[in-house]
């Protein structure tokens, strides 16, 4: 059976190329504001823990129990989305696993930056309103956190000279004649194999879907969009039962007809 299909592209967005001037200053605010207010909140949840009775020594763990479950669960989470975004199936427990222990260290965080304010020795400002100051490091924290994992997923087009493709359109202009049979020569070549190509990637979904595969794991075996790689296997479908219909079984003559007949 003969495979063949057009080349698919894959349009999934990649975050390429260059930074601008307004991302990178983006990029490092954002890294100043998550760094101060994870600093704020570890000196903070440092000073809980030595209230608490944990040693000078140790006291520093706690704030990295806290905050550093905040991060780990916010890079979690985009990781899972990215994964999903190339076909992957995410199991629901996981999502909300890691969304639950972002929302529990959230909370612990705020309430240990609130509840050090309020018991602080040295403060000014009246329990209330030093706690909702303190409690805002950590939100702060979440906030930059999340802005510096999207500003890193935002796509960015890719740039090239274009001088290089001038040069080469001049230099065409000056042997047209042959520049267009060697163009020509190249378009042929360049297309019989992208032909094979797609013919042996097409061989191979048709393989992996007999085998019981699903569309979305072979979407990530062969870099392709599940919904791409339905679509393919219909079409294979289609030609396979074109070439395989059995011819109709013609009703056996009397046996009358087949006396006359001999």
């Amino acid at each position: 059976m003969s495979i063949t299909s057009p080349v698919v592209a894959d349009a999934s967005p990649k975050a390429t190329g260059r930074f601008d001037f307004a991302e990178i200053v983006a990029l490092a605010m954002t890294v100043v504001i998550g760094a101060g207010a994870f600093v704020w909140s570890f000196a903070a949840l440092s000073d809980l823990s030595k209230m608490a009775g944990i040693t000078d020594s140790l006291a520093w763990i706690g704030p990295v129990f806290v905050d550093g479950a905040i991060v780990q669960s916010i890079v979690a989470l985009v990781s899972l989305k990215r994964r999903e975004r190339f076909g992957v199936d995410i199991p629901k427990a996981t999502r909300w696993f890691f969304w639950g222990e972002l929302l529990a260290a959230e909370l612990i965080s705020v309430a240990g930056n609130a509840l050090h304010a309020a018991e602080s020795t040295g403060r000014v400002l009246p329990a209330t309103i030093a706690a909702t100051v303190a409690g805002a490091a950590p939100l702060f924290g979440l906030a930059a956190t999340h802005g510096l994992t999207g500003l890193l997923e935002v796509p960015r087009p890719e740039t090239g000279p274009a001088t290089a493709g001038d040069t080469e359109a001049t230099a065409g202009d000056t042997s047209r004649d042959t520049g267009d049979t060697e163009a020509t020569a190249g378009y042929i070549e360049a297309t019989q194999a992208a032909a094979d190509a797609t013919a042996g990637r097409d061989t191979e979904i048709w393989q992996l879907h007999c085998a019981g595969l699903s569309y979305r794991r072979i979407a990530v075996i062969v870099d392709l969009h599940h919904g791409t790689v339905g679509k393919i296997v219909a079409r294979l479908k289609a030609e396979h039962d074109a070439t395989t219909i059995e011819p109709l079984a013609l009703p056996e003559a009397p046996e009358n007809v087949r006396r006359i007949a001999g």
